[in-house]
This record gives structure tokens, C-alpha cells and sequence, in this order.
């Protein structure tokens, strides 16, 4: 619920959109979400592997800390 209150807090923050608190992120929350995310990041580079790290758009497997698959 953290999570998805991400989302939403910000873009029921812009005018027009007070309303638009349903539990759900649809396309504009996440648009407007990750605009505002790679404003804050200097180059594309990094903004591109945070992003394949944080949803793994690489499908690559991951290990924990403590070296078991997730």
C-alpha cells in the first residue's frame, strides 16, 4: 500500500487530478511518476540502469545479500 500511495500522492498533487485516488497505477501515475524521477538524475545512462535494476527489464536472475536466488 506504501508503495502504490507513491504513486498516487504526487499525481493527485497536480490540478485536475484530486480525485484520482482508486488503489489503482494506471499509465498517467506512472508516467508522471518516473517524469519526475529522471529529473532529478544527471544522465540517461544511469536513469536507464536504475530503471532496468528496480523492475529488471533485463530478466536477469537475481541473488540476496546472502547468495540465494530470489
Amino acid at each position: 500500500m506504501e508503495f502504490l500511495e507513491t504513486f498516487e500522492a504526487h499525481f493527485t498533487s497536480m490540478p485536475g487530478n484530486e480525485d484520482a485516488r482508486d488503489g489503482h497505477i494506471s499509465k498517467e501515475e506512472w508516467l508522471e511518476y518516473y517524469s519526475n524521477v529522471s529529473m532529478s538524475i544527471d544522465r540517461d545512462d544511469y536513469f536507464i540502469l536504475m530503471m532496468t535494476n528496480a523492475w529488471n527489464l533485463d530478466n536477469k536472475v537475481s541473488k540476496k545479500a546472502w547468495g540465494g536466488e530470489v
